[in-house]
């Protein structure tokens, strides 16, 4: 089969985006979809007289697009397994010219779940790609499992499983009116989405919370470190509070939540691991010393500031002179506050310039 790549992107694209119109005017809450209607990653194979278009949800704000080649099964696409010509198929593909388009849905939430059981290792799913024609069809929110016999008892054991969120299989007859084939596709695909959309529960709501909370915390929040008794205690509620007036979301690590299952020092990780950037100060010796090495470890961009000429210790703050350049001394007279705009400046300065050079970086994060 030998069609443009940029003809298979554009029909990922426009498929995405007739969906996220329909979202648009219905006027649905996009949290209780599943998520790659708002960001996917789109992988699509050729399957001798047919294409598959798989949709998964992405971590991106972007939409990714994937061409894995040519393939010999829907199994092998989907499963990610090694090629095989299949000796027989779970499902006939209906093969009517003019139908429209069957989706075989599954359900996915709390407890809930729909799988598609093969039994063979020389079984497809489906019959498609091996017939002259089929209607377009599509699997939403369904596990496949691939099941090899043991030889005890007729029992079975599971060799491969997916959950495939969307995936549509299209005739090459069909590929190259795509306003034709989305008008026999629209309304199953958007009932169904409208479906979802209405059940009862919150299950792909709580889905999208974790990634939200992340974001969140990535761009606005700081944790202040040092000394949390006497008069030092105070000196970083301050610079909390400073730092909320810019409009951080700023916290000192006692005020935070934990877990009865996390030590300590898991507590410290977890929230500076997450946060967009540290404060700590550093006038007479404590826990600060420990959370300093976690923070140079774990890359946190982190301030370390000191009165002038004063140190509770020399075993940290050196690493900015030569090693690294996530961490770097700041020296104040009287106050921390009074160094605080150049702190902040430091650090956004930073942040920008790792998003900027890791963007560079990783292949999967380029935008197009």
């Amino acid at each position: 089969m030998n069609i443009p790549e940029r003809n298979l992107k554009s029909f990922a694209h426009q498929t995405l985006e007739k969906i996220r119109e329909f979202v648009h005017l219905e006027n649905l809450d996009i949290h209780r979809l599943p998520g790659w209607v708002k960001s996917a990653n789109v992988r699509w194979a050729s399957l001798n007289n047919s294409l598959i278009f798989l949709f998964e949800d992405s971590s991106l704000e972007n939409d990714t697009f994937t061409n894995s080649g040519d393939v010999k099964s829907d199994v092998q696409f989907l499963l990610d397994l090694p090629e095989f010509i299949p000796r027989a198929a779970c499902l006939k593909a209906p093969d009517r010219p003019s139908g429209g388009l069957i989706i075989f849905e599954g359900e996915h939430g709390e407890g809930k779940s729909v799988t598609i059981n093969i039994n063979s290792n020389n079984s497809s799913i489906f019959n498609i790609g091996y017939t002259n024609y089929h209607v377009p069809t599509a699997i939403l929110n369904t596990f496949i499992q691939l099941l090899t016999p043991t030889g005890r008892n007729g029992s079975s054991e599971i060799a491969a499983i997916r959950f495939v969120p969307f995936a549509i299989f299209i005739n090459i007859d069909d590929f190259s009116d795509f306003n034709a084939l989305w008008n026999r596709c629209a309304t199953h695909i958007e009932n169904s989405l409208k479906r979802i959309h209405d059940l009862e529960g919150d299950f792909y709501q709580s889905q999208w919370l974790p990634k939200e909370a992340f974001q969140i915390t990535k761009e606005k929040s700081v944790i202040v470190l040092g000394k949390y008794s006497g008069s030092e205690l105070n000196e970083l509620r301050q610079v909390r509070d400073y730092l909320r007036a810019k409009g951080y979301d700023a916290h000192l690590i006692e005020d935070l939540p934990e877990h009865p299952m996390i030590s300590n020092e898991e507590k410290v990780r977890y929230w500076t691991g997450g946060s967009r950037f540290c404060v700590m100060i550093d006038r007479e010796a404590a826990g600060h010393i420990a959370e300093y090495e976690y923070l140079k470890t774990q890359r946190t961009i982190l301030a370390f500031l000191r009165p002038k000429g004063e140190a509770s210790t020399y075993m940290i703050g050196d690493e900015h002179l030569v090693d690294f350049q996530h961490i770097t001394l700041f020296e104040f007279e009287k106050s921390p506050l009074d160094i605080m705009g150049v702190v902040i400046d430091w650090a956004e300065k930073l942040a920008k310039k790792r998003a900027e050079e890791y963007e560079k970086f990783y292949p999967w994060r380029a935008s197009d």
